[in-house]
């Protein structure tokens, strides 16, 4: 009897190729930024209305797959359409990752905690249109439902404290019905155009956007993967972290993602902001920084935005050290004009070349400043004629490209010599290379900003001369 070669079954990886094709598209769609071209030309951003869009097409894809019997199936699975609307494909979708949520809360936390540091979701900019789909009472509900969640990250000492009960479930559940409704009324055109565009409006479509990718983050972790977009997400900076005479956002999403791409800022500063100014509030509006109030940041490379934005209700004087002797004269003007606040008093600003530095002049608040960028050893700092008010340091190393100077430990006691007596200097610091020694130091605050840069550690406070007297 002849036989039969038996023929080894192969797996269906269907659902396994759909969750990679889908993670990569959603990891992008928090990464990039989108803009229009004009027929006349130029180009006007599209954010944020449209990574909430594409988000939501994902988010589409992924609630039409019944997860349960994908897993128990090994292969995709599609709901019936007989058997499941929209919504109940929704609800479906949340039962399949509640359990994960439940086991490892953590992750839940990690998933929404973008929308820590935005304002809280209260006041009348939280105000939505009415329309036939979305009353003025759901959209209250809304923006409640999700200053509730903003409460509940805020309470948790550590990320598996966040609580995975009935109600913090019921939230993600009214809220992800709420953000369906927004999606039909951006499809079917009861929103135009102009009110998308609108201030208010656009800060709503930032809540959920940012709130519709926690929901599919929480999906892509617990199938797995080792980063979702919750990981590098801008978040606006508000006015909250930067006192303007408006109180509105100082710097959105379109505009970090630009100075992220320029590498004038690094993925995760907005939230670093956000912390960092939670444990050291800036002072009022009125508090006017003196002619030679100065921040100085050593190795400082093109990282301009993050310093200026924490350090502008502190100084008038920017001090960026960085040895290379390149002539690039950095196009930091298009990203500084449109923080709030500020102005620069031409059209065409251009570097000023001084020696060995470049200077840029800008307002902040009716104040003048002005941006050094030197390029000079560190060191050249301690012969400046200034009064140090914000001292900034990180990435910093022995390795190639960095100046093996430990500002932190061993240069602190000359560092110290910059700040008038009788006065303090605000720092943020990673303390690389050598460590961060305290002994200078009246306040210090350990702040990391976790799952972005892991493994990285910032220290905060103030240095006095007189601490250790």
């Amino acid at each position: 009897m002849e036989e039969v070669e038996e023929v080894e079954e192969v797996p269906d990886r269907s659902a396994e190729e759909l969750v990679a094709v889908l993670h990569v598209v959603h990891c992008d769609n928090s990464r990039l930024q989108y803009y229009a071209e004009q027929p006349s030309g130029g180009r006007v951003s599209i954010m944020p209305l449209t990574p909430f869009v594409y988000e939501f097409f994902l988010f589409n894809s992924l609630y039409q797959v019944d997860w349960a019997a994908s897993n128990e199936k090994k292969k995709l699975v599609f709901h019936s359409e007989d058997d499941f609307n929209e919504v109940k494909k929704q609800r479906a979708f949340l039962s399949f990752i509640k359990p994960y949520a439940k086991e490892s809360p953590a992750e839940l936390y990690r998933a929404f905690e973008p929308l820590l540091h935005i304002e809280r979701t209260e006041g009348d900019w939280t105000r939505v249109t009415p329309d036939p789909r979305i009353s003025i009472s759901r959209g209250e509900k809304f923006f409640r439902d999700i200053l509730k969640l903003q409460v509940l990250l805020e309470q948790c000492t550590m990320p598996s404290d966040i609580p995975t009960n009935k109600n913090t479930f019921e939230i993600l559940k009214e809220c992800t019905h709420f953000i369906y409704l927004v999606r039909n009324n951006i499809f079917h055109g009861s929103k135009s155009l102009g009110e998308v565009s609108d201030p208010n409006q656009k800060r709503r479509i930032e809540v959920y956007d940012l709130f519709l990718k926690g929901l599919t983050s929480l999906f892509f972790l617990a199938k797995g993967k080792d980063a979702a977009a919750c990981d590098f997400v801008p978040c606006p900076i508000s006015s909250s972290s930067l006192p303007t005479p408006n109180s509105a956002e100082v710097l959105d999403q379109s505009l970090i993602l630009s100075a992220i791409a320029k590498r004038f800022m690094k993925v995760g500063d907005s939230r670093l902001v956000a912390r960092f100014t939670k444990i050291i509030s800036p002072p009022n509006i009125d508090i006017c920084p003196g002619k030679k109030s100065s921040l100085f940041y050593p190795s400082a490379g093109r990282d301009f935005i993050t310093p200026i934005l924490l350090g502008l209700p502190y100084c008038t004087q920017f001090y960026f050290f960085e040895r290379s002797n390149s002539k690039y004269q950095p196009e930091i003007a298009g990203i500084l004009r449109h923080i709030e606040g500020v102005r620069i008093p031409t059209n065409t600003p251009r570097w000023e070349i001084n020696g060995d530095r470049q200077c840029l002049d800008f307002e902040f608040n009716g104040i003048s400043r002005r941006l050094h960028w030197v390029h000079a050893d560190n060191t050249a700092i301690l012969h400046e004629d200034i009064e140090l008010k914000f001292y900034f340091h990180r990435g910093d190393s022995w390795g190639e490209g960095g100046s093996g100077q430990e500002w932190d430990s061993k240069l602190l006691p000359e560092l110290i010599k910059l700040i008038p007596a009788s006065s303090s200097c605000i720092y943020l610091t990673d303390g690389i290379p050598g460590g961060f020694e305290t002994q200078y130091s009246t306040e210090k605050f350990d702040l990391n900003v976790p799952f972005i840069e892991r493994g990285r550690a910032y220290y905060c406070g103030r240095l006095s001369p007189l601490a250790n007297a």
